[in-house]
């Protein structure tokens, strides 16, 4: 007889149960539809943020463009103005520090970006007042150059007038010169052993004899004389000493051996001897010989074993 009211009970208890279930269902779809909706929203208000950042930082970037171009302007103005030049550095220095200084600003601090688009449009003005000025300074300097174009024709014609003159003393004093010059004769050259007999064995060579006349002339200058004496090896050194030198058209030459001469505007026989320091090289060597400032003759030999 109980057992009715007890399943009454259950039912009951199934069915408060089942609404309370329903009940949280409910608020787990309330709280899932928010959600979802907080994250759309949360997404177009990043998609906004990245979209105003994107179009500040193009904003930035021509900014910096602009600023470069304008830096190029500054740098094809010309002028001899000395101060206008000076002020034209002051401000391309002044554009290189606004390109730093964009360099640190964040993509996103639109106004610090618009700070710097300002500036722009301010140095822009200022470009302009200096070409006017340089324009003006340009015509003013055509003038000029207008009006000392015949003085400075007359002044290029004297000066071409002299400068024939002038060429053609130095053309007469070159010729006087190389008239002047003592030439050699007969240049012979001689490989000695050190008991003085000839040898063609480089291990035995002692001494190189370079025998040679000098011809006479009567427009040279008597008086004595240096004769210098240089050999050079196969390898392109000079056979010499330490402080053998002398000076040879505005350079300074090493020699290998010299001779004092008294020149009498006669033919002069003349020998000059060189102490060989141990075994020479085989090949082809060079002999020149200089007098008064002149390469004055030159021969070669070949030493073969």
């Amino acid at each position: 007889m109980n057992q009715v009211p007890q399943n009454s009970e259950i039912v009951k208890k199934q069915e408060r149960n089942t609404r309370i279930l329903i009940a949280i269902m409910a608020v787990m779809v309330a709280a899932v539809g928010v959600l979802i909706w907080m994250v759309l929203d949360l997404n177009k208000k990043n998609d906004e943020l990245r979209n105003k950042t994107q179009v500040t930082l193009n904003e930035k970037e021509m900014v910096k463009n602009e600023l470069n171009n304008l830096l190029l302007d500054y740098e094809d103005l010309n002028t001899s103005n000395d101060s206008l030049n000076s002020q034209l550095e002051q401000e391309k220095e002044h554009i290189r520090d606004l390109i730093n200084e964009l360099e640190t600003v964040k993509a996103n601090n639109a106004a610090e970006i618009n700070k710097y688009k300002k500036e722009l449009n301010v140095l822009r003005d200022i470009m302009k007042s200096y070409v006017y000025q340089i324009d003006s300074l340009n015509q003013l300097n055509q003038q000029l150059i207008a009006e000392n174009l015949l003085v400075k024709n007359d002044k290029e014609r004297i000066q071409y007038e002299m400068d024939i003159v002038v060429d053609k003393n130095d053309e007469l004093e070159l010729v006087v010169e190389k008239a002047s010059m003592v030439k050699p004769l007969n240049i012979n050259i001689e490989l000695l052993k050190s008991s003085g007999r000839e040898t063609n064995r480089s291990n035995k060579i002692a001494k190189i004899k370079t025998s040679f006349t000098l011809l006479a002339n009567d427009v040279a200058e008597p008086g004595p004389r240096d004769v210098f004496v240089r050999i050079v090896r196969p390898d392109g050194f000079v056979m010499t000493s330490d402080g053998k030198f002398f000076e040879y058209n505005e350079q300074v030459l090493s020699y290998s051996d010299k001779r004092q001469i008294i020149y009498e505007n006669q033919n002069l026989d003349v020998a000059v001897y060189y102490d060989v320091m141990g075994a020479l090289i085989l090949g082809k060597y060079l002999v020149e010989i200089y007098m008064d400032g002149f390469l004055i003759g030159q021969t070669q030999f070949l030493l073969e074993k």
